[in-house]
């Protein structure tokens, strides 16, 4: 049964931002949290967090004004899997600490 269904933005292709593919477990959810970038290039304040890779996970991206297609390809994430945000407020709601990951 599909709980939620929603466009997103995924890790820009390159080496270092792509989403790692494989299977995870969301290992913990964070309100109110600050993302910081490898050597603090950047911190940016999200609304909710929820981490399933080391420092890639679910969130939402107030900073977006669209989501899906192939903007993964020239303006993907650092990795993480940006949500919408009545989509992220949803997810957070629902998801549990331990639910399966799988990025392919």
């Amino acid at each position: 049964e599909v709980a939620l269904d929603t466009d997103v933005v995924t890790g820009l292709m390159t080496e270092s931002r792509a989403t790692p593919a494989g299977v995870c477990l969301v290992y913990n959810k964070a309100l109110d949290y600050t993302l910081i970038g490898q050597g603090y290039s950047y911190r940016t304040p999200v609304s909710y967090w929820m981490p399933f890779n080391g420092a890639v996970g679910f969130h939402d991206a107030w900073w977006r004004s669209a989501f899906g297609g192939d903007i993964y390809l020239y303006d993907g994430s650092h990795g993480c899997v940006n949500l919408p945000y009545d989509i992220a407020k949803k997810m957070y709601a629902h998801i549990e600490i331990g639910t399966p990951v799988i990025v392919y």
